[in-house]
């Protein structure tokens, strides 16, 4: 083999090895984004269902009641969203029974994949007004429940890239449940 044949081969080599770091790098890349999007579609799933199960429980206390008969009035509604003191069993655990009883609340849920998320709620009542969702302090027919998903873990699995490395991202989700009374 003459020198020349020698150089070409090396050559060949660092050529061959460039292409299988490069390759080896972006299997990498690709595989941390599908193992971040696949936390990120269990949190908004864990959210959503969290969403599904706060509406099968009333609007408001006051319209749970069948001898209430101003359940057309939003004065009537509980003054305070979030849970109210008949809101506890003698064991000291939480029972929710209507809509705004998630208000405040933080629990600890673990998705398929074995991750653990912090989900976090708040409830306030709003103000339809055309295409914007106003928050107000007065009482009305319209709640907003706002879903906070984050994971629990150092270094985060669910993240944004910034300057300073990965800063913990939260999925956070909104959802109007609004009372309609038929007679």
């Amino acid at each position: 083999m003459t020198t020349g044949q020698t150089l070409i081969t090396i050559l060949a080599l660092a050529l061959l090895s460039l292409a299988v770091l490069n390759i080896n790098r972006g299997l990498s890349s690709h595989d941390i984004s599908l193992a971040q999007n696949r936390y990120r579609l269990e949190a908004l799933s864990i959210a959503t269902s969290y969403i599904e199960q706060a509406t099968q429980y009333y609007f408001d206390e006051a319209v749970a009641d069948t001898n209430n008969t101003a359940k057309t009035d939003p004065n009537t509604f509980s003054s305070t969203l979030g849970l109210d003191p008949d809101d506890s069993t003698m064991f000291g655990t939480i029972e929710i029974d209507d809509f705004d009883d998630y208000n405040s609340i933080t629990k600890i849920d673990t998705g398929k994949s074995g991750v653990i998320y912090r989900v976090s709620f708040k409830v306030e009542y709003v103000n339809l007004s055309g295409d914007k969702v106003v928050p107000v302090s007065n009482k009305t027919f319209h709640k907003r429940m706002t879903v906070f998903v984050t994971d629990t873990y150092d270094p985060p699995l669910i993240y944004r890239e910034t300057a300073l490395g990965k800063v913990r991202d939260t999925i956070k989700i909104s959802f109007v449940y609004s009372y309609w009374f038929y007679n």
